[in-house]
C-alpha cells in the first residue's frame, strides 16, 4: 500500500495539514456534481455500479481501500484514544454490532482477495487481514473471543465511518457507531437520537419533505441489497475530523482562509465529499450506514476541466442559507472565483514549462489524448506509482489506438537511453508519448523525446518525485543525475567541484545549470 506525501503550511499561526494526492486518489475521487446547481435531495442509487467521471472511476465496491489507508486508520486510532465518545454501543446494538463486523468482513473478503480472508469451520470463524498483518478467530456472539468490542475492532481495519440505526415504534434511532472523521457534527450528542431528530437543523429539508422521504427510504430497506449517496462540502486543509468537539481547533480556519493569497486558497480549500453506503444488516435488522470521506484541494480539482467548471457554478449558485449551513457562506464565492480564474494558471508539466524557465508539475497525469493516432508509455523506475500511473494510461489508450508500452530502469544507464531513443526514432506523426517517473529521469527522457522530433503537443509527462534532476556543469561540460533543488549546493560527480544549482532550466538540454559556488551563471 503506498502512502501520499504529506507536507504542512503554516499560516499566521495555524498548522494545516496536506496531503499531495497520489494519482489513484484522483482517478477514484467520487466527483459528486451531475448538475450546475445542488440541492439537497435523497439521491440514492444502487450500490455496487461503477461511476465513470472525468478523470476516472469509482464505486465498485461497498468498502473501500486506497493510498490513504494506514495513514487515516493510524488517525481514527488516535481520536478514540483522545475522546471516548466516538464509540458508543448502546446494550441493546450488541448484535447489530456483530452483525455489522461480519458484513463488513465479508464486504472486504469479496473487494480484496488477495488482501482480506474470513473463513467458518466448526463453530468459528477465522479473519486475516493481509494490510495490517491481522489473524482473529472468534466465536460470532460472543464478545471473549476478540481483543476489543466488534464494532470498535473492524472499524479499525476500515477507512469508513460506521453510524448503526435501531429501528421500532416506526422510527430509526442512532444507537450506536464509531465516528471519528464527522463534518462538523458530534457523534457523542447524537447517540440514541432518532433519524429526524438529527436531521432537524438541516435547512430546506423538512420544508421540501426531503428527510421524510429518506426516513420512509431507510425503513423500507432488504437485506442484501445496499444502497448509497453522496454529500458534500469543503474543509481548510486535509482535517478529517472537524467534528463539533475539535471546533476550536479548524474554526478558526474559516476566518484565516480568507486573508491567504490565491496560491494559498487553492492548496487550503479541499473539496470533501462523503460516499454514504446504506445496508441492512441481515440478522440484526439494523440499518448500517458507512461514511467515507475523499478529499481534493481545489488545485486538484481544478486540474480536471470539467470538474472545475461544474464546482465553480455549483459554489456560485448555492443558496446563502445552505452555505451557511454547510460553514462555507464567508469562502464560497472566493471558490467559485478562484474555480473560475483557474483556467488562467494551468497546471503544467515539464513539456510546457512554466514562464520562469523551470518545470512545473501537475498534481495528477495527464488524460489521455483521444486525437492521437497511436501512443508510447514510457514507464522509468520502480516506484509503485511508476507502475499504477502507466497503467492507467495503457488502458486508456489501448480503447482509442495502437499502444506501446516501454518499461525501463533508469536513464542514467546508456542502454535504456539507446532503448528509448529507438523507440522514439520509430514514432510516426500523430504519436503521442507519456513519459512518467522520477524528475531525472522524466527531464531526461522529455529531452531525447524532443532531440527525436517530437513537438510539445505530443508530450506529456508525469514526476512521481523530485527528488532528483539533470545537473549540467559549466565546467565540466557534461550533464549528471544529483539528488538537489534548484538553489541548492551539490558535488560535481564529474569534477567534484561544489556547485550552485541555478533555477535555470534548459528544457532542449534536459537539465539545470550549474557552476562553482561564488561563480557568475
Amino acid at each position: 500500500m503506498r502512502l501520499a506525501r504529506i507536507r504542512r503550511l503554516h499560516t499566521g499561526g495555524t498548522t494545516v495539514t496536506l496531503a499531495l494526492p497520489a494519482p489513484s486518489l484522483v482517478a477514484g475521487f467520487p466527483f459528486p456534481f451531475v448538475e450546475d446547481r445542488y440541492r439537497y435531495s435523497t439521491n440514492v442509487e444502487p450500490a455496487g455500479q461503477v461511476v465513470t467521471t472525468a478523470a476516472g472511476q469509482w464505486g465498485d465496491s461497498v468498502v473501500d481501500i486506497d493510498d490513504e489507508y494506514h495513514r487515516e486508520l493510524a488517525e481514527r486510532a488516535a481520536v478514540l484514544d483522545a475522546d471516548s465518545t466516538r464509540h458508543a454501543v448502546l446494550a441493546h446494538m450488541r448484535p447489530a454490532a456483530w452483525d455489522a463486523m461480519l458484513t463488513i468482513m465479508r464486504e472486504l473478503a469479496t473487494a480484496y482477495p488477495d488482501a482480506f480472508t474470513l473463513t467458518a469451520g466448526h463453530g468459528e470463524w477465522h479473519w486475516r487481514n493481509g494490510l495490517l498483518d491481522v489473524e482473529s478467530t472468534f466465536v460470532y456472539g460472543d464478545d471473549s473471543t476478540l481483543p476489543v468490542e466488534p464494532l470498535r475492532y473492524i472499524c479499525g481495519q476500515i477507512q469508513e465511518d460506521v453510524v448503526l440505526l435501531d429501528q421500532r415504534d416506526g422510527q430509526l434511532f442512532a444507537d450506536a457507531g464509531v465516528v471519528t472523521f464527522a463534518a462538523d457534527w458530534s457523534f457523542g450528542f447524537d447517540v440514541g437520537m432518532s433519524f429526524l431528530e438529527i436531521h432537524g437543523p438541516v435547512p430546506r429539508v423538512r420544508d421540501e419533505g426531503v428527510i421524510t422521504r429518506a426516513h420512509e427510504f431507510l425503513k423500507r430497506l432488504q437485506p442484501h441489497e445496499p444502497y448509497r449517496r453522496t454529500n458534500w462540502t469543503l474543509t481548510i486543509g486535509r482535517r478529517l475530523d472537524v467534528s463539533t468537539e475539535r471546533y476550536p481547533e479548524w474554526g478558526p480556519d474559516r476566518e484565516m482562509i480568507q486573508h491567504v493569497d490565491d496560491d494559498t486558497f487553492g492548496r487550503l480549500v479541499h473539496l470533501r465529499v462523503e460516499v454514504q453506503h446504506l445496508i441492512r444488516l441481515p440478522d440484526s435488522g439494523a440499518v448500517m450506514f458507512l461514511i467515507r470521506t475523499y478529499m481534493l484541494p481545489l488545485e486538484t480539482v481544478a486540474t480536471v476541466e470539467s470538474w472545475r467548471l461544474r464546482a465553480a457554478e455549483v459554489m456560485d449558485e448555492l443558496p446563502d442559507d445552505m452555505a451557511d449551513y454547510k460553514g462555507i457562506i464567508k469562502y464560497k464565492d472566493r471558490a467559485a472565483d478562484w474555480l473560475r480564474r483557474a483556467d488562467a494558471v494551468p497546471a503544467t508539466t515539464a513539456a510546457d514549462p512554466s514562464g520562469h524557465g523551470l518545470p512545473r508539475w501537475p498534481t495528477a497525469p495527464d488524460a489521455i489524448d483521444p486525437t492521437g493516432t497511436s501512443f508510447l508509455v514510457v514507464a522509468i523506475g520502480d516506484e509503485g506509482t511508476v507502475g499504477e500511473v502507466a497503467r492507467g494510461w495503457v488502458s486508456a489508450a489501448e480503447a482509442l489506438a495502437p499502444t506501446q508500452l516501454l518499461v525501463l530502469d533508469s536513464l542514467v544507464a546508456e542502454e535504456d537511453r539507446r532503448t528509448l531513443a529507438a523507440a522514439l526514432a520509430a514514432s510516426r506523426n500523430g504519436i503521442r508519448i507519456h513519459i512518467v517517473g522520477g524528475q531525472y529521469d522524466v527531464l531526461t527522457g522529455l529531452a531525447l523525446a524532443r532531440a527525436a522530433g517530437a513537438l510539445p503537443d505530443e508530450l506529456s509527462a508525469f514526476a512521481s518525485h523530485t527528488r532528483d534532476l539533470p545537473l549540467y556543469c559549466a565546467h565540466c561540460r557534461d550533464t549528471h543525475r544529483v539528488e538537489a533543488v534548484p538553489g541548492g549546493v551539490v558535488e560535481c560527480p564529474g569534477c567534484e567541484r561544489r556547485l550552485e544549482v541555478h533555477a535555470h532550466h534548459s528544457a532542449t538540454q534536459g537539465s539545470f545549470l550549474a557552476s562553482s559556488v561564488g561563480d557568475p551563471e
